[in-house]
């Protein structure tokens, strides 16, 4: 995530000065142990995409709102070899489909930065809309943001059915 040639496009200096690259200490925080064991699987997990018997990158989900049937999504790519190729496309709209069936979520969102059109196009290819609401609206309805800039899109399906 943060050593590869397609990290410039997502963080850190020059293009990302609000978001700058985490350090290993940063990353443990954010990522705890759960996340890569399925030990609370309703607290969140990752994913790793591969292809070919090769990982590609890594998909995962935050928190279950069991209340509002929402989750935050999230994916990074191994490198720039591996954008476009509709690889993380497929892995999001796969996992939103299993978080649907697992556990009846009908609402997903994701914060890319407006300066990634390349993460903004991935999604909006998995079925993911940009929100049309003011930003503290949004902030409001689904959390936090992860750039000064981010792009609220969500995704919603209605008992299993994109709509």
């Amino acid at each position: 995530m943060a050593h590869s040639d397609i990290t410039p496009k997502m963080m850190g200096l020059p293009k990302y000065p609000d978001h700058p690259i985490p350090t290993w200490e940063k990353f443990c925080n954010d990522y705890k142990s759960y996340f890569f064991n399925d030990s609370f699987s309703e607290l969140g997990r990752c994913f790793v995409i591969m292809v070919n018997g090769e990982a590609v990158g890594q998909v995962n989900y935050n928190e279950i709102n069991r209340d509002t049937k929402h989750t935050i999504l999230d994916i990074w790519m191994r490198s720039e070899a591996d954008c476009g190729k509709e690889f993380g496309t497929d892995a999001v709209k796969t996992l939103c489909e299993y978080l649907s069936r697992k556990f009846g979520i009908l609402e997903f969102v994701t914060t890319p930065s407006a300066r990634n059109l390349q993460a903004i196009r991935a999604y909006e290819k998995a079925g993911f809309c940009k929100v049309d609401l003011p930003i503290e609206e949004a902030e409001a309805k689904y959390g936090h943001k992860d750039y000064t800039d981010s792009v609220y899109m969500v995704k919603r399906v209605e008992k299993g059915i994109t709509i």
